[in-house]
């Protein structure tokens, strides 16, 4: 099997408890180094993965050694950070979210294009055991027509203040200069996994409600996006994290039968048969599997940018509808 080399920038809980981990457990990679500004991140990463750290990026960018490089940084660095990897010739991951607006997305596809390297975002929940379900439900067409779907997550947790680092700025999920809150911290995934659903439709036009409501007066705690598809789907994602009690999950609903949580519901009225979704196991590990045989056996790309885009305008347009109150147009 050919070796892919990789690096990753950013060695904060997602480089060093995610990305790390998998590149030293996925099959065809070798983590041979890492960059981050902190000694102590530096070095509890040489200590974990034995691999070599360099404090300036640009000095990892230089080795002639390094096919891969993973970029972890905070969100708003990513578009940076993404564009120094491709003009360095390196092929490139990037953790979610890609960037911070379609005029970002825009510039690092044609960075992509003009460097020929690969560049693709880690969209890993498209692996999810209940994704797959309902993947597999929607492809089955036992739902027929689909007029609506729900996409629901909400909890009661501190996470977007507590997930980083100490050595660096826990907090930075709540704070705007980061690229913090919820629609660019779960929004890529849950628009990500229903676009995949839908088999990515033409967007209508988005609206969008953000607010900060306890863990920050920033960026948003409470995230509400609606999107109305060209064919006539309406989808609803809400996501918040100040909720004590709520309700959770995906709902996907056809004019022959509807899907939730791994529960399948077809029939008439008052003769209604339920029926287990096909099951599935989480495999986060798929992503970079298909990343290495991409780049040593040209199979087809499991995350391409043309997705990722249609994701970010959806993101784009919901920011431009949360700062105005108004539905935005496609």
């Amino acid at each position: 099997m050919t070796t892919v080399t990789a690096g990753v920038l950013g060695l904060g809980s997602m480089g060093t408890g995610w990305h790390c981990q998998q590149l030293q457990r996925v099959e065809g990679f070798d983590l041979i180094a890492g960059s981050d500004p902190s000694a102590e991140r530096r070095q509890k990463a040489a200590e974990e993965f034995g691999i070599q750290t360099h404090a300036d990026y640009e000095e990892m960018l230089a080795r002639e050694d390094l096919d891969l490089v993973v970029v972890a940084t905070p969100s708003a660095m990513h578009r940076d950070h993404v564009v120094m990897a491709l003009q360095a010739g390196k092929h490139c991951v990037c953790e979610k979210p890609l960037c911070m607006d379609l005029a970002e997305c825009d510039e690092i596809i044609a960075t992509a294009e003009r460097s020929g390297k690969m560049m693709s975002a880690y969209q890993n929940r498209r692996w999810d055991a209940d994704q797959l379900g309902a993947l597999d439900t929607v492809r089955s067409g036992v739902l027929g027509e689909i007029f609506f779907t729900k996409q629901i997550s909400m909890s009661f947790s501190p996470i977007m203040r507590t997930y980083g680092v100490a050595e660096f700025r826990p907090q930075w999920r709540a704070e705007k200069a980061y690229g913090g809150g919820l629609l660019y911290d779960f929004g890529p995934h849950r628009i990500d996994q229903l676009l995949q659903l839908l088999d990515y439709p033409e967007v209508r036009d988005v609206y969008c409600d953000l607010q900060g409501r306890i863990w920050t007066d920033e960026v948003d705690d409470c995230c509400l996006v609606v999107i109305r598809f060209a064919n006539g789907i309406t989808s609803q994602v809400e996501t918040t994290t100040v909720a004590r009690l709520g309700i959770g999950g995906t709902l996907i609903v056809g004019r022959d039968g509807s899907y939730r949580n791994g529960t399948i519901a077809t029939g008439a009225p008052k003769e209604l048969v339920e029926s287990p979704a096909k099951e599935y196991e989480t495999d986060w590990d798929a992503y970079y599997r298909n990343i290495h045989a991409h780049l040593t056996d040209g199979a087809e790309l499991a995350v391409p940018l043309w997705q990722t885009r249609a994701m970010i305008a959806i993101i784009d347009a919901a920011l431009r509808s949360a700062a105005s109150g108004e539905v935005v147009p496609s």
